[in-house]
């Protein structure tokens, strides 16, 4: 055997020889069996000098959404050696284990071995993880042999996309609380035939648009009432998201950021299938990469670059001060006047950074509506529950008491309480959706 042989077998064949000799010269027919244990021995040593060889076959997914449950397979074939097999099968941060283990334990005798193994887990945080290795320790019988740690690199990554809330028009009120004028402040085609909402009647609206129902009721007896119509052409919205640390307040997978990230995807799928240009700008640089930022466009794909920036998006501080929002922000700001959503949570440390940007695009007469994400509720809820809805009466007014009323529209979403469907309702008019 090319194998150098350790204290153990030494010991154990001296022991055996010493039982052999025992055996021979002794009358006694139980010692005299004894002489089959060298050959034993002997044939386990041989048999345990041929190498493992191992198969592995796994069915790992490469995407997945919050929330998805997914059974993960792995089949492992061992041939040859003789000895414990401790194996972990792979995961990936923010995860959970629902049903079985990714941890196993397998005998293999001198036969060929085969053993399927299946743990289903469940996705909790968004994002792009990689999967550990799948590991498998080989510890030989009777320590002949040192133990093998073997290593099974998995080839790709997960991702692991958000939530998305299907919002539809027939959640959203009729009456607008935001008057919008005869010439939007977008760059738009004519008028539709398709009802988009009702509002107070302006100077400059055509005639034929009052709607004389809906004046001639006792609620509106003071102002004439008109349909609003929905536009031929494409008008603009611009998502801005904090990622301050404050928007980090609660746990990994629960806090503002995160249920920014919610409403920003299912708001733009929302207003893509209304036909608007969508854009995405975090607010943490002056100057970003390209890909952490989408200019406004339409269709899926802009659904897709959105997504992709989002998946990415982590709190961090800044300290630079704020200087201004790009010169590819700023043209289309002077060309499209678009409409601008700002997802924070108000605190004494970003207010005046969220002041400084709506100054800025108040110069091009762009008056951004501000979701104030409560993070009280969030953290409560994991102290206790009940607290979530006391720090949401509390804290109602607080919001719009905390920034400057030029700066922009405050609204406020308490997520715990409010589903996001409750919080559209409410953003859908402010916001010009």
């Amino acid at each position: 055997m090319n194998s150098s042989w350790n204290k153990q077998i030494i010991i154990l064949s001296v022991i055996t020889a010493f039982i052999a000799v025992a055996g021979i010269i002794s009358t006694q027919k139980a010692i005299f069996g004894s002489l089959f244990m060298p050959v034993i021995f002997i044939f386990v040593l041989s048999y345990m000098e041929k190498d493992l060889k191992l198969d592995v076959d796994y069915d790992i997914p490469k995407f997945l959404k919050v929330g998805d449950e997914y059974t993960i397979q792995v089949k492992v074939m061992a041939k040859k050696g003789l000895g414990m097999l401790n194996m972990q099968f792979p995961t990936y941060p923010e995860m959970n284990i629902l049903n079985g283990t990714n941890v196993h334990i397998l005998f293999k005798g001198f036969k060929e071995r085969e053993m399927a193994m299946e743990y289903t887990i469940v996705s909790t945080r968004r994002g792009i993880f990689n999967w550990t290795e799948i590991i498998i320790e080989y510890q030989p019988l009777i320590g002949y042999k040192r133990k093998k740690i073997l290593k099974f690199p998995i080839s790709h990554n997960i991702e692991v996309d958000p939530k998305v809330k299907m919002l539809r028009k027939s959640q959203f009120q009729l009456k607008s609380n935001r008057v919008k004028p005869r010439n939007s402040v977008t760059r738009t085609g004519p008028p539709t035939h398709e009802f988009e909402s009702i509002r107070d009647y302006v100077p400059g609206d055509p005639f034929k648009a009052i709607n004389w129902k809906s004046s001639a009721k006792t609620a509106y007896k003071d102002n004439l009432m008109v349909n609003v119509y929905e536009r031929e052409g494409l008008k603009n919205f611009i998502f801005y998201v904090d990622v301050s640390p404050f928007m980090s307040h609660g746990s990994s997978v629960e806090n503002p950021l995160e249920y920014a990230i919610t409403l920003v995807l299912s708001g733009t799928k929302y207003l893509i299938s209304k036909n608007y240009n969508v854009g995405f700008w975090p607010i943490k640089l002056n100057r970003l990469k390209r890909s952490e930022y989408v200019l406004p466009s339409s269709g899926m794909d802009t659904f897709n670059q959105i997504r992709r920036s989002l998946l990415l998006l982590e709190s961090k501080w800044v300290t630079e001060k704020f200087t201004g929002i790009g010169s590819s922000m700023t043209r289309i700001m002077m060309e499209t006047r678009p409409s601008v959503m700002i997802l924070t949570s108000l605190e004494k440390g970003n207010i005046s950074r969220i002041e400084s940007i709506s100054r800025h695009l108040y110069r091009f007469k762009v008056l951004p509506t501000i979701v104030d994400i409560r993070a009280e509720s969030i953290a409560a809820k994991y102290t206790d529950p009940r607290l979530g809805s006391v720090f949401s009466v509390r804290n109602y007014n607080l919001s719009k008491n905390r920034i400057n009323t030029e700066s922009g529209r405050v609204i406020q979403w308490d997520p715990v309480n409010e589903s996001i469907g409750k919080a559209a309702y409410k953003l859908a008019m402010e916001a010009g959706w």
